[in-house]
């Protein structure tokens, strides 16, 4: 596939903290988004000459107060757009280690819920396919033909 020199591409990430004590994972209901209301990870945009870890590391910090390291890479998620020209890559993160304590942001409420309880019902649009990248290993990406439209897995 050929890219044109004036596509926009932007750069999103997300991640699945998981206590393995309590077998949760930090939810945010984020408040300010364009796309259904439900839980989802925390993540964000990547600035620019930001390594993708560090703003993983930075928008973690930001929304929930909790410092997280051992980052493991997921898989991706990609947006296109055709007018005007755009692609949206999110970068999918998972880790079991953090410190800190949970601080609520202006971005949405945060807690801990139990991974069985995230259903089609209660999250976020597209959500259930995100969930398939953090946790199935033989799914590793998913595609939107529009942004912010619903996705199709790609298994490995």
């Amino acid at each position: 596939m050929t890219y044109s020199r004036s596509e926009h591409i932007e750069l999103v990430n997300m991640c699945m903290i998981y206590n393995e004590e309590t077998k949760e994972v930090l939810v945010e209901d984020k408040t300010d988004v364009a796309w259904k209301f439900g839980h989802t990870f925390p993540g964000g945009h990547v600035e620019k000459n930001e390594s993708l870890a560090d703003a993983m590391v930075r928008e973690v910090f930001e929304e929930t107060g909790l410092k997280i390291s051992h980052l493991e890479s997921c898989g991706t998620v990609e947006w296109f757009n055709d007018d005007p020209s755009y692609r949206r890559i999110g970068f999918l993160y998972r880790t079991t280690h953090f410190s800190g304590q949970l601080t609520q942001s202006d971005e949405g409420k945060i807690y801990w819920l139990p991974l069985k309880e995230l259903t089609e019902a209660n999250t976020a649009e597209s959500f259930m396919q995100f969930l398939k990248i953090f946790t199935d290993p033989h799914t590793v990406d998913a595609t939107s033909p529009v942004m912010n439209g619903s996705l199709t897995i790609i298994r490995k």
